[in-house]
């Protein structure tokens, strides 16, 4: 049970600080960035898999860290750039409701139409 929360505390404080750097990299450096979406993610997994490669011991050192918070802040813009992250709304029905364009002089030239009443039917003895 102590190696689960040796492994677990460091993962979970991990997190909560690349969340709080991502949401101010948001704010203020990633919303003024245009850049394209499949640039960032190639950029991300780049930085996931080439580290790997040339420096293969380091999973047993700090740098491990950083380049983890980097691959994931990285693709955590992507989600943002490629929309994945967006709550959809719900759609009341009148953004998909489609209306066609009035005619005026269609009245003026139909009126010969019979009219037909929508009062009572008297029932016949």
């Amino acid at each position: 049970m102590a190696a689960f929360f040796k492994a677990f505390l460091p993962m979970l404080l991990m997190v909560i600080i690349i969340l709080i750097v991502y949401n101010v990299l948001k704010i203020y450096v990633l919303e003024k960035i245009k850049i394209n979406k499949w640039i960032v993610l190639t950029i991300a997994l780049v930085v996931l898999l080439v580290p790997s490669f040339v420096w293969p011991q380091i999973a047993k050192s700090f740098w491990y860290y950083i380049q983890t918070a980097v691959f994931l802040i990285l693709f955590l813009w992507f989600m943002d750039l490629a929309g994945l992250s967006r709550k959809s709304t719900p759609n009341n029905g009148k953004d998909s409701m489609i209306r066609s364009k009035a005619k005026p002089s269609r009245l003026n030239k139909n009126n010969d139409m019979e009219i037909i009443n929508k009062g009572k039917k008297k029932k016949k003895k």
